[in-house]
């Protein structure tokens, strides 16, 4: 047992604490190995200011996995994986720690592999474990997620401003300015559906824009939670009721005359399969579009 310990820490670096990263979780821990004894030992998380800090500018994704009733990390030490088929998370193979270990009775090497075997605390230790060839403990379903999200090709949104864009189109100072999703899509603003598969493992993920952040050129950002509604002639010089601006000064001065406005799309991405779930988020942005605002001229005789 002491040699197998001293294969993994020697595997994992020479400190004597083997600590890995754990993917963003409100109730996930913080899992060591224990150098003497092989036991995984979890820490409560939710102090540290520092990783708290680090989760609020993360924008890639997370996962949390279940076991008896609580939330845990779905990645283990030294990366590995949690597998609700072995209750456990699956690490390295045998071969990979130096071990030559024999198949099971009636199994061959072609029909799987030893793995390291981590279980989680309260009494947490580690074992060898029998992996079944394509046995959804070596696949990750955070990738499979990601691969979906891929599948999906995101764009930006379309957008929908009045005052136009277009050289002879000025709009002025003090009126309203309306701002929406133009010509809305599945893969502009959602919801929108894919899947990705490996081996026996299916992961699904369902994209929707939660917010777009609109940049509006003059040092002011507007954040809407909808489509924002498409202007009318008959709103005349009313607000618009969901999402809209008022500019304050011309853009004479501004680069080639015009404010370049630009919407970022805000994605969440929820995806579930491989007995995981968890949660991407991402932006899109917009190329700049240019809107020329002036002022209206008063004839006096």
């Amino acid at each position: 047992m002491l040699r197998r310990i001293l294969t993994l820490l020697a595997m994992f670096g020479a400190s004597a604490v083997v600590v890995f990263a754990v993917a963003p979780s409100a109730n996930a821990d913080v899992c060591d190995v224990d150098e003497e004894t092989g036991e995984v030992v979890c820490e409560d998380d939710d102090d540290s200011d520092e990783e708290d800090e680090d989760d609020e500018d993360d924008t890639g994704g997370s996962a949390t996995c279940n076991y008896n009733g609580r939330d845990i990390p779905c990645t283990g030490p030294g990366g590995s994986v949690w597998s609700s088929l072995h209750e456990c998370w699956v690490g390295p193979s045998a071969g990979e720690l130096g071990e030559d270990l024999p198949p099971p009775a009636g199994q061959t090497n072609e029909d799987g592999t030893w793995h390291v075997c981590y279980f989680p605390p309260p009494g947490a230790s580690w074992e060898y474990t029998w992996v079944q060839t394509g046995e959804e403990a070596t696949i990750d379903p955070m990738v499979l997620a990601q691969r979906a999200v891929a599948s999906m090709d995101l764009d930006p949104i379309q957008i929908g401003i009045v005052p136009e864009s277009g050289p002879n189109r000025v709009g002025l100072v003090g009126l309203p300015v309306w701002m929406w999703v133009a010509s809305p899509s599945d893969d502009t603003f959602g919801p929108i559906t894919a899947s990705a598969s490996e081996g026996s493992v299916s992961v699904s993920a369902t994209a929707n824009v939660s917010s777009i952040v609109w940049d509006m050129g003059d040092g002011t950002t507007v954040t809407c939670t909808g489509k924002g509604t498409p202007y009318a002639d008959h709103f005349g010089k009313q607000d618009s009721p969901t999402c809209g601006h008022r500019y304050e000064k011309m853009s004479t001065y501004q680069p080639d005359g015009a404010y370049q406005v630009t919407a970022t799309s805000h994605w969440v991405v929820e995806w579930a399969g491989g007995g995981q779930s968890g949660t991407i988020e991402f932006d899109l942005t917009t190329d700049a579009l240019p809107i020329r605002i002036g002022e209206a001229q008063v004839l006096t005789q």
